[in-house]
């Protein structure tokens, strides 16, 4: 198979892992023109597999998931070195990552993330779980910053802002999922202890004022969060920056949507339908944000 033809595999291949696992996020990069898109497809699949590895597929040990873990990230490492892969996946991320000279260190400290997954159940204070999602998160707005471009080196802040942020909301839906699902609570023990909770009370599922109070603590911070990331978006490229205000619109509604439930996440998993999606999507491109 010519070069070319493999490089197109793979980025297929990544475009079709972004559309399988990321709804909003693959809604919002509808909005990219193709070389963006293409960048962005590639760094989700970059972050997706290890994290397939880490959370999605059935396991026997923590040894085995580690050994998994330990193999992707040596390969990544030598393709990196090398500047292609025989996986047509990994070719076509180390070609983005060269393309959009996105740093081997972000990289790096992502899947430092993914090995903490393996490591680190609880989180004592918001400032250590902040340390973990620079690298789960964090990063990952770094490296979209670089795909879609800047005019001023204060992106990368924002960016960062704005990646925890979406991190944020993922964890305040999931709470339940994370708990149950892959054992655990990234809430900070520290917060739900001010609020007379502990995770034995996720794991009991506690629905009342202590968990409310709790939760509408929480959504507060991360609206400001949503708030101090988005004077970087100005500060894009024209050519990305809807796209980034359709993902900071549909991110940021999901708050609305736990609000809706009464913050009630052990429910279900609460999610913006299709038609909410084009809604905000248009107030994005008026540049109504609330």
């Amino acid at each position: 198979m010519a070069e070319n033809e493999f490089l197109e595999k793979g980025l297929a291949e990544c475009r079709a892992i972004t559309e399988k696992y990321g709804t909003s996020y693959y809604f919002a990069t509808q909005f990219f023109p193709r070389e963006v898109r293409e960048g962005i497809y590639a760094v989700y699949a970059f972050a997706r597999i290890p994290d397939e590895i880490v959370d999605g597929r059935a396991k026997t040990t923590k040894e085995e998931t580690l050994r998994e873990l330990n193999e992707w990230r040596e390969q990544w490492r030598r393709a990196t070195a090398e500047g292609r892969s025989d996986d047509a996946v990994m070719n076509a991320i180390v070609h983005y990552f060269r393309k959009f000279r996105i740093p081997a260190e972000d990289g790096e400290a992502f899947l430092q993330s993914m090995f903490m997954d393996e490591e680190v159940a609880e989180y004592e204070t918001y400032a250590d779980l902040e340390k973990y999602m620079y690298g789960s998160a964090g990063v990952i707005g770094l490296m979209v910053t670089r795909i879609v471009g800047y005019s001023s080196e204060k992106a990368f802040e924002h960016a960062l802002k704005l990646g925890y942020a979406f991190q944020l909301t993922n964890f305040l839906r999931d709470i339940r999922e994370d708990h149950e699902e892959l054992g655990r609570v990234y809430m900070p023990q520290e917060e739900l202890r001010k609020f007379g909770l502990s995770s034995r009370d996720i794991s009991a599922r506690v629905y009342d004022e202590r968990f409310v109070r709790f939760m509408k603590f929480q959504i507060k911070r991360n609206r400001q969060i949503y708030r101090e990331a988005l004077p970087g978006i100005p500060m894009l490229a024209f050519r990305g920056r809807l796209a980034v205000k359709i993902a900071y619109v549909l991110y940021k509604a999901i708050l609305a949507e736990v609000e809706r439930v009464n913050y009630n996440i052990y429910l279900g998993r609460v999610r913006t339908n299709f038609r909410q999606k084009v809604w905000l999507s248009a107030k994005a491109l008026v540049g109504v944000y609330e």
